[in-house]
């Protein structure tokens, strides 16, 4: 099972506490239960192969995760 890893970062340095969900595209999607970065600002999340879809921080949607992107996305605020 593949993992979406969320780095958030502001002004270079890791950034804790931020509310992180991940939009699943596709039949069987929706969003996910919130995560909050921790103290190297990630959070993650276990999808499932052939996935894709949208990273929300805080609120704001940053980036597309899975199919031909990656599962490993840095989100500078």
């Amino acid at each position: 099972m593949p993992t979406v890893k969320v780095t958030v970062l502001r002004d270079g340095k890791p950034v804790s506490g931020n509310r992180v969900v991940i939009e699943i595209s596709g039949l069987g999607g929706g969003m996910s239960n919130a995560e909050y970065t921790d103290s190297s600002g990630v959070a993650e999340f276990d999808v499932e192969d052939g996935q894709e879809g949208k990273v929300y921080v805080d609120g704001s949607n940053y980036e597309h995760w899975g199919s031909y992107s990656a599962n490993d996305i840095t989100v500078n605020l």
